[in-house]
């Protein structure tokens, strides 16, 4: 008798446990019955759950390093911000600039690559305060220092390439001291 009522309280006990989850079970395939639809173009996607970690986002100007926005306003005064991105990861800042200008920063501020406009050089002033003062002297010697397009440092910031519009080879490399390495193309 003992065992036929603990059968019996074991089926209602599970009865109970049941029906909230079929309950539930029907909400969650009524909600991906209704997800699955198809929706309008112009719809915005609704995420459900963590997005995933981000790797770059859209950032004000104001939320530069120092030093990036003493660069940009010294050189590029009275010129629009375009668009400001941080990359999280990479701990870096990107800048475009109205004019074309592209600039990658540093977490530090630092330019880490500053690339004219296409067709375009950039300034000699803006070469000589990016690069070491040795290999801006060797370009001015030459005559290259307002025929620069890029200024780009390697990622270990052991090296600089600076690409000039000449033709070919048109890359000049030196090392961080300013000392003249290669050319190249």
């Amino acid at each position: 008798m003992k065992a036929l009522r603990f059968i019996a309280a074991a089926l209602i006990a599970m009865s109970m446990a049941v029906a909230p989850c079929a309950a539930q079970q029907s909400k969650v395939q009524a909600r991906s019955a209704q997800q699955s639809k198809v929706v309008p173009r112009n719809a915005q996607p609704i995420f459900i759950g963590n997005p995933g970690p981000a790797v770059a986002g859209s950032s004000d100007f104001e939320s530069l390093p120092k030093a990036a926005k003493s660069f940009v306003g010294k050189h590029f005064k009275g010129v629009r911000v375009a668009k400001c991105e941080k990359y999280f990861a990479a701990g870096k800042y990107e800048v475009e600039l109205a004019n074309g200008v592209d600039i990658e920063f540093g977490k530090d501020g630092r330019v880490k690559e500053i690339e004219a406009a296409d067709g375009q050089c950039l300034p000699a002033s803006v070469v000589k305060d990016v690069i070491h003062g040795r290999a801006f002297a060797r370009l001015q010697k030459e005559g290259l220092a307002d025929r620069v397009e890029s200024v780009e440092f390697n990622k270990r910031g052991r090296a600089v390439e600076v690409e000039l519009s000449i033709p070919e080879p048109d890359i000049y490399v030196f090392d961080i001291d300013g000392n003249f390495i290669a050319i190249t193309d």
